[in-house]
């Protein structure tokens, strides 16, 4: 194909996606679903949670019995609030579980928290059997421990902190009075986090139950079992776990071995809140107990009117113990849930490369790189005042260059697997809430704890003038941290491309994997520093090496005459610039230069000159002349919007269309495939010149 004839492609090309513009723009949308696929529709899952499921946050189910029956008003719904806000501080999202108006609600708004808490007794105390007439009647229902397990199990939320879980009464043996807890816990896969079993009852059966209903009995940081008041009942679990780790992965590995059971995490009350020693304790429940039996209460009374009673006996001090364990309850519950939420995300990752050699993986793109949440914030006032809040309007929108590229790549049709870090914040869950809105794979995005996620924040005056920026990309140097994960994903991979935030030790394991799997490279600059950072691989890696693997360049003009200037002192053999006689290398001083010195360490420059089009640079490397190619953009834009990520969606729609030709076709008309993949790239980039967003929405495959 001439060339004359695949640029008159390349402009009806883009004229097609222009005139489509209007209607692919309604993919992009940043509403939540209202309730994960396959739960019940008369489930109610709150959006941050239903989000967090979605993307592996660690979620923790809180029960509501303990809200309505637990505790009197207000402290009811002081503790629940107090209680969730802890799970927050420690890495989750709170999950409290209750029934109202008939629907099942998967996490409280603070409306429905204090709802329920004045509701008190009145509210249903619903354990399994209760759950459909409660629904049916559409009444205000409050979950026992049985009842939450069997929701939270059923919104895929694995672990539940509560205060104490019933058991067999005292007596038992003769009333057949065993909690229904138990049973759920013998068929429902919820790791339960409790302070034990609640001192009012027949501990010894109760575990002796719990071994029969093969449910594991682990005790956290002691040998002992608790009894909710007291650190100790005077049995012992089946084991010790010493760190949420370990608990996560006791969780992990039932839910590998497929097990239907759930299992009991026993927390002690923290020391200082203990109410007396478990000998006191005992006489104060025997106490609690003669009266319940001469006032002839029994069945689903019996546990509140026991707890009121020791209240009464105690002074108060066991509603004190009672509030301060919950909250010991929820740090530890969340802790674990956390450390699952890595572990099954790690395990994610694994299974998502165990592929990586299958034909299918071969052709789909790796892209590495960031992903930045964009803020910018602009005063209407053309001169604001400092030291005060000033109306104006706020900004936000998806950025990063490699997140750009593999975007771009996706809306072309190359169907990337984007590898990038953030943390685990609710900058990336907006990140990943809005690329899997319009489709991408988010699987290999890696959330690490403790790190913040990419964003930049730019204030502008009135005018649109930047005042100033602040920056934060610090966890782009923790992407691609394991060796073993970073070769896992590059192996069986055709084509990996990465950009230029990555740390210099990232790049250099990119480039040593894609070198031993016989994968090619494309690299994107980002800016003049990162394109120079960039040759300190070269300390790691020989040139010979970066130019056998990173096949593919794509800076700007400035960059690339930056990198060459450095390249021309490393005393790498270059061959001498001859005459051209192209416009485009005269218009732009220094960049004949550039380009044979960049022939060092890349075989393919595809050189953005903005308005002047692209540079299209190839070495036969057999000892020709180096090819030149210049290819003026596809229209001049008038109304051009933006030109952020104009260069990123000419580089992920590039990466598109060459993954779209097999290996063979390539190598036979080499030249006339490259020309045609920047040509498609070019009409992508004009698309996104003309649109506010760092990568089209109109673009299509």
């Amino acid at each position: 194909m001439g060339l004359a004839r695949s640029i008159r492609l390349r402009n009806e090309l883009f004229a097609a996606w222009r005139s489509s513009r209007p209607y692919l723009c309604r993919y992009h949308s940043t509403s939540f679903p209202a309730c994960p696929a396959g739960l019940p529709s008369n489930f109610d899952v709150l959006p941050e949670i239903s989000s967090a499921l979605k993307y592996g946050r660690p979620v923790v189910a809180l029960e509501s019995t303990i809200i309505s029956h637990g505790m009197p008003y207000p402290q009811n719904l002081t503790t629940a609030k107090e209680v969730e806000s802890i799970v927050r501080e420690e890495g989750s999202v709170p999950a409290t579980i209750a029934l109202l108006d008939g629907r099942v609600k998967i996490g409280l708004t603070d409306e429905d928290l204090s709802r329920l808490a004045l509701a008190g007794e009145s509210a249903v105390k619903a354990s399994r059997r209760d759950l459909a007439l409660v629904a049916s009647r559409s009444g205000i229902g409050s979950t026992t421990v049985s009842a939450t397990m069997i929701l939270a199990h059923l919104a895929g939320i694995k672990v539940f902190v509560t205060g104490g879980i019933g058991g067999v009464h005292r007596g038992g043996e003769e009333s057949m009075d065993v909690s229904a807890d138990l049973t759920e816990l013998g068929r429902t896969p919820v790791a339960v986090v409790s302070a034990g079993v609640k001192s009012i009852l027949d501990i010894g059966r109760t575990l002796e139950y719990l071994e029969t209903q093969g449910v594991p009995v682990v005790s956290y940081g002691t040998d002992k079992f608790p009894a909710f008041y007291t650190r100790d009942s005077g049995f012992k679990s089946i084991a010790r776990l010493d760190s949420p780790r370990e608990c996560a992965e006791l969780i992990r590995h039932q839910d590998i071995l497929g097990l239907q059971s759930g299992m009991l995490i026993a927390v002690p009350i923290p020391e200082k809140d203990a109410v007396v020693d478990s000998e006191t304790m005992n006489h104060v429940v025997k106490s609690a107990l003669k009266r319940a039996d001469k006032m002839g209460i029994t069945g689903k009374d019996i546990t509140p009117f026991l707890l009121a009673e020791i209240k009464s006996l105690t002074q108060g001090k066991s509603l004190e113990a009672n509030i301060s364990l919950i909250r010991n309850n929820a740090r530890v519950g969340s802790r674990i849930a956390s450390e699952l939420a890595t572990l099954v995300g790690n395990s994610r990752r694994a299974i998502s490369v165990k592929d990586s050699d299958s034909p299918e993986r071969s052709n789909r793109p790796l892209i590495i790189g960031g992903s930045v949440l964009d803020i910018t914030s602009k005063f209407l006032d053309p001169a604001p005042q400092a030291g005060t809040s000033s109306p104006g309007h706020i900004y936000q929108s998806l950025g990063g260059v490699g997140r750009n590229v593999a975007e771009a790549c996706h809306r072309t049709g190359g169907r990337p697997v984007f590898y990038s870090a953030v943390g685990n914040d609710y900058a990336a869950e907006t990140i990943m809430e809005e690329m899997a809105s319009f489709g991408m794979d988010v699987s290999n995005i890696e959330k690490i704890d403790g790190a913040a996620t990419a964003s930049y924040s730019a204030t502008l005056d009135g005018a649109g003038e930047m005042l100033y920026a602040v920056a934060d990309m610090a966890i782009h140097h923790r992407i691609g941290e394991s060796d073993e994960a970073l070769d896992s994903l590059i192996r069986g991979h055709r084509l990996v491309a990465f950009d230029g935030n990555l740390s210099v030790a990232c790049i250099s394991r990119i480039i040593d994997s894609a070198g031993r799997h016989g994968t090619q490279c494309l690299f994107e600059p980002t800016s003049v520093p990162k394109a120079v950072d960039f040759l300190k691989v070269l300390d790691r890696v020989n040139p010979a090496g970066v130019k056998g693997t990173v096949r593919y360049v794509t800076p700007n003009g400035q960059e690339a005459i930056e990198m060459a200037k450095v390249v021309a002192s490393l005393g790498i053999p270059l061959p001498l610039p001859r005459p051209s006689d192209l416009p485009i290398l005269k218009a732009h001083e220094g960049l004949l230069e550039a380009c044979y010195a960049l022939t060092g360490l890349f075989a393919v420059q595809i050189i953005k000159l903005g308005a002047d089009g692209v540079l299209l640079v190839i070495d036969p490397e057999n000892g020709a002349q180096l090819d030149f190619i210049h290819l003026p953009p596809a229209e001049r834009i008038e109304n051009c919007v933006s030109v952020t990520g104009a260069g990123d969606t000419l580089v992920g729609a590039f990466l598109s269309k060459l993954s779209k030709s097999s290996k063979s076709s390539f190598e036979a008309r080499r030249r006339e495939s490259l020309v045609e993949a920047v040509l498609y790239g070019q009409a992508a980039a004009a698309l996104t010149l003309m649109s506010p967003k760092a990568v089209s929405p109109a673009l299509a495959p």
